[in-house]
């Protein structure tokens, strides 16, 4: 569904600020706006929402040193596009998950996917701080884990026997955020996964309530995802990149 700057571009335009200066590469920026997922992937109760007050970041991460750790890994493969107009919600308790997909000259993920493995968890807490203090707030009690093997859906756990082929390309953090205590809902979720598919990075945010149940939903957007993520892999192609 349609972003803040979501448009039918012009050839070889990507759908970003109209003032923005081209870095990206067309060909993989096209491929990188194909579909990623649709309602019906994460059941009954979804649905497309604008992502209107979207901001959307060239650089994701923070100015902390396990933030700088993985930015230096992720700028070596060298960014050649970027999408983040994407969003769906579930109406019975406004359950929100965003995607972001990128796609990068370098297909070889390892160095990066190492550094996020083990920065990720740092990297993210000081992420959630600094966003709390640019919009003027104090951050609270926040953490951010690894996800155990053991609390995963079958499907998305690397390993059993009803695993996805996404299993071993997952890597999921769960933030617990209780910053906002005078909120009708005082503690968000944010379920943190990141799908890694050589030159194609996709990141799915899910927010939810404390206790909500969200496992179904990603149990069928993983997948989904995923063979998104190969075919857009195949439909982008090596490129020079630029940031």
């Amino acid at each position: 569904m349609a972003g803040p700057w979501r448009r039918r571009a012009r050839p070889g335009r990507r759908s970003g600020p109209p003032d923005e200066d081209r870095w990206w590469e067309p060909a993989d920026q096209a491929a990188v706006e194909r579909p990623l997922l649709h309602a019906r992937d994460l059941g009954k109760g979804w649905q497309p929402v604008p992502m209107v007050n979207n901001v959307e970041r060239l650089d994701p991460h923070g100015d902390d040193p396990a933030s700088d750790a993985v930015r230096a890994a992720r700028q070596a493969r060298k960014l050649t596009a970027l999408d983040e107009g994407a969003a769906w919600r579930r109406r019975r308790d406004g359950a929100l998950l965003v995607a972001r997909v990128e796609a990068f000259v370098d297909d070889d993920e390892a160095a990066h996917r190492a550094a996020w493995q083990a920065n990720g968890a740092p990297s993210l807490d000081a992420v959630f701080r600094a966003r709390w203090r640019e919009r003027g707030r104090e951050p609270g009690w926040i953490e951010a884990r690894w996800c155990a093997a053991s609390d995963r859906p079958d499907g998305l756990r690397a390993g059993a026997a009803e695993a996805s082929e996404a299993a071993d390309a997952l890597d999921w953090l769960v933030v617990e955020d209780h910053t906002d205590l005078t909120a009708e809902d005082p503690v968000v979720v944010y379920e943190h996964l990141t799908l890694w598919a050589g030159r194609v990075l996709v990141t799915l945010i899910l927010r939810h309530r404390l206790g909500e149940e969200v496992h179904q939903a990603l149990a069928g957007a993983v997948p989904a995802a995923w063979s998104a993520t190969r075919e857009l892999s195949r439909r982008s192609g090596p490129a020079r990149g630029s940031a």
